[in-house]
């Protein structure tokens, strides 16, 4: 394992060209957790709405962890599921975990350590023991037989979502034999589910949309690589450039190109970038690539003339024309059906020669030469954005070439080629097409046909096409409400070089510009997209100043995301905007922490959709305000319940409108005390509360489970005898009160003795009492006064 594991490839290499790993490894960010959050855009792209306030909240875990216990765990961790998107670093964390294990550095507790790789595992289809299956990817084990019996061994599957084996967790039947064959589906299934009576540890990685096929109670972890965060890619590209001043270059550059910088949080895609920034720095041949697809064109040029030694780009493309068309087909049509791993039999399909010096440049070769189990290899495109990039050229190729539209039969213009591809892209739910139409769009422009000259039989003026599409994107905008499909929609105008959206917009990333206006949909989007590219973190983001409709609320909810502090005060919420708000609140890279859903008029389905984000333990907000609500006392009870269940800690419920006192109020008193949430902070102004709620609120106070330190009951009638209740509370050695608020409750001089007496206690921890705005009378004030002189009055703040 070690001889196999100190040596990497990346990516393309020079012929006898090695890295070893410990050289070029840099860490990556990899949190706990499981997130239950549905992505609707292009994998890749998620990073763009994750904030630097959460990154410094959030759980992170060693790799070489992953299999110890936190502190205050106690249950062993058996099963762990590491997610990631593709080039994220999954398979180098894996490398890592294994040398630094042969290499007695970390988890000696592991006896042996079995690299199965579901790329090769796909090549079984024979029945196999388990003991032959460890046999045919470790041969040297052959003259051990029992080491499954008395070792502890970890068996770590790599590439989950690549698997064509169905993984039949439910139907298959419980095998324990590890001596007896069985299809490898049935031994993989039984060796997750621990049926075997062996001492293993399971470790697999997936790509995050193929995760949840595994039960979800079958894994102990999860864990989620996150990438490069902005210190480890300068230090990734101090390593991958040996020149230190080019590094610095390149790095210049790069922030400059927001959106492509922010994409190098992808280990893949930051090698991309580095190779492709030595060369066009250098050589003045080139020009400094702006876009993703201008990126991608002179890596593919860098690429082949690597491999084939030649310095005419032109030359090089035209030898291989035909190559990457064939290529290019292969990437068109499996990523239409979502496949990102071939075999020679799906290269002889569309008639690839495999001796062609462009397969082994663009294609990577990872299946082990050395195997005498396999005779097929298995090859991959050298990260998905360069399938979907040569997706994108065949398309671009066909039309220019040939005049073929291979999206549909008709064919009129470039704008209308360009229109087919959009209309896709916007029809998937998982932002699939996102990268290729990005990159098709791109490909028309002039800089890159110039660079495609060669593979190109010729270029042509597109210029009236690319105006024409460009206004027909903006139509997308205007009409398009989900967010990430919008979002795509802007980049694609980047690609064209096109800002005349955001200019006629007049959107610029100073809030107090856009303050007071009203803000159509298409320029919500506008705003959005620049916010979350904006390196600026956002403290408060205040919907209420631009969101007029549930269109303009739900295609700025992403901003929410990357704020503290959401502020939504009578955005008129509807179910819809309700679902996407409990998705935010869900989701593991939101910062958000303060919401306030004052002056909306929330309806049961609206309430229990929030109800239950409130209730899962991903969700993380600690203040959350509903002032003036119309809530029903079911909607009061789904949120008492999720309060008791959550993780919420500061309350602010307020009812100025109802005129009947609410049902569900009753159940508002008991979120003082609930054992299974520390609330610190209760806001209970306008609540139409009585002297029958203060009974309750004295018995939540004086409960050992109270952690209450903040109560404001202003403007209720809770009477002297409300306040008689409270100050017996008060007394009590459980309450940790120190702040309350009784502004304008209709109190008199006689509730002043009770509160003297309760100001006098040992106990009172009370130091802030505010009693404005009640008719306490000259003898009444004199009482109160004179308390701050007692010793055992810890007052500071006397309202």
């Amino acid at each position: 394992l070690k001889i196999q594991f100190e040596v990497v490839s990346e990516g393309i290499s020079k012929p006898g060209e090695q890295t070893l790993l410990k050289d070029i490894f840099t860490h990556v960010w990899i949190t706990e957790g499981s997130c239950v959050e549905v992505n609707h855009g292009h994998e890749i792209m998620q990073v763009e709405t994750v904030s630097k306030n959460t990154k410094s909240e959030i759980l992170s875990i060693k790799c070489s962890d992953i299999f110890k216990p936190l502190p205050g765990q106690t249950r062993p961790i058996r099963t762990v599921l590491m997610k990631g998107v593709a080039g994220i670093g999954k398979t180098f964390s894996v490398q890592k975990f294994i040398l630094d294990w042969a290499t007695g550095k970390d988890n000696q507790d592991f006896d042996f350590i079995f690299f199965l790789p579901f790329r090769e595992l796909n090549m079984i289809t024979s029945e196999k023991s388990l003991q032959e299956l460890v046999r045919c990817f470790s041969p040297e084990m052959k003259s051990y037989d029992n080491i499954l019996e008395h070792c502890k061994v970890l068996f770590i599957f790599d590439g989950q979502d690549e698997s064509r084996h169905p993984l039949k967790f439910e139907e298959n039947e419980i095998w324990s034999d590890v001596k007896k064959p069985t299809s490898v589906d049935m031994l993989l299934t039984n060796l997750i589910k621990g049926n075997f009576p062996i001492d293993s540890s399971i470790w697999i990685t997936s790509r995050p949309a193929a995760a949840g096929l595994i039960p979800p109670e079958l894994i102990n972890r999860v864990t989620e690589v996150q990438g490069f965060e902005d210190q480890q890619k300068e230090e990734y590209i101090r390593k991958k450039c040996k020149n230190r001043a080019l590094a610095d270059r390149i790095i210049s550059h790069i922030k400059t190109l927001r959106s492509l910088y922010i994409l190098c949080y992808v280990p893949v895609f930051c090698w991309i970038v580095v190779t492709v920034l030595e060369h066009t720095l250098e050589d003045k041949s080139f020009d400094n690539p702006k876009t993703l697809t201008d990126f991608y064109t002179v890596f593919l040029i860098v690429l082949l003339t690597a491999k084939e030694q030649k310095k005419e780009k032109e030359n090089v493309l035209k030898s291989n024309q035909e190559a990457i068309l064939k290529l290019g087909k292969l990437a068109f049509e499996s990523l239409k059906k979502n496949i990102i791993v071939f075999y020679e039999k799906d290269l002889r399909e569309y008639d690839i020669d495999l001796n062609s010096p462009i397969y082994s440049g663009v294609c990577k070769e990872i299946f082990k030469q050395n195997s005498a189990l396999f005779q097929e290899k298995v090859y991959c495109f050298l990260h998905l954005t360069v399938q979907e990039y040569f997706a994108a050229l065949h398309v671009f190729g066909s039309y220019q070439n040939y005049n073929i539209n291979p999206l549909q039969e008709t064919m009129w213009s470039f704008s209308c080629l360009n229109k087919g591809a959009l209309e896709k892209a916007i029809q998937s739910r998982t932002g699939h097409l996102d990268m290729f139409v990005r990159f098709l769009l791109g490909m028309g422009m002039k800089n890159n046909q110039e660079l495609l000259k060669g593979f190109l039989s010729g270029t042509k003026d597109h210029s009236n096409d690319i105006q024409e599409t460009a206004g027909y994107i903006k139509e997308l905008i205007r009409e398009t409400s989900s967010p990430e499909r919008c979002f795509n929609l802007f980049h694609c105008l980047s690609e064209l070089k096109d800002k005349s959206l955001i200019e006629e917009f007049n959107v610029t990333l100073d809030k107090t510009k856009l303050s007071g206006q009203s803000l159509s949909p298409s320029q919500c989007s506008a705003l959005t997209y620049y916010t979350l590219l904006s390196e600026k973190e956002i403290e408060v983001f205040d919907m209420s100043e631009y969101a007029t409709s549930e269109e303009c609320v739900r295609r700025l909810l992403p901003v929410a995301k990357i704020t503290k502090t959401l502020r939504m005060l009578n955005c008129e919420l509807t179910e819809r905007c309700c679902e996407d708000l409990a998705s935010v609140l869900l989701s593991q890279h939101s910062s958000l922490r303060g919401l306030d859903l004052s002056y909306n008029n929330l309806g049961d389905s609206e309430v229990k959709l929030l109800s239950e984000a409130l209730r899962d333990p991903n969700c993380k907000l600690t203040k959350l305000e509903l002032g003036s609500s119309s809530k029903t006392c079911i909607g009061c009870n789904s949120i008492s319940v999720s309060i008791q269940r959550g993780t919420s800690r500061d309350i602010n419920i307020q009812n100025k409108t109802n005129k009947k006192k609410n049902k569900g109020m009753s159940l508002l008193e008991e979120w003082c005390s609930p054992p299974h949430c520390p609330i610190y902070f209760c806001r209970m102004s306008w609540c139409k509360l009585t002297e029958r709620c203060c009974e309750n609120l004295a018995s939540a106070l004086q409960s050992q489970c109270s952690s209450l330190r903040e109560l404001d009951l202003s403007y209720n009638n809770l009477g002297d005898s409300g306040v008689k209740l409270l100050s017996a509370a008060l007394k009590d050695p459980n309450c940790k009160l120190t702040t309350l608020r009784m502004r304008d409750c209709e109190l008199t001089e006689r509730c002043c003795e009770d509160l003297a007496s309760a100001l006098q206690s040992q106990h009172s921890s009370l130091r802030e009492l505010d009693l404005s705005h009640n008719n306490l009378g000259d003898s009444g004030v004199k009482l109160l006064s004179a308390t701050l002189r007692d010793p055992n009055c810890k007052l500071a703040t006397l309202r």
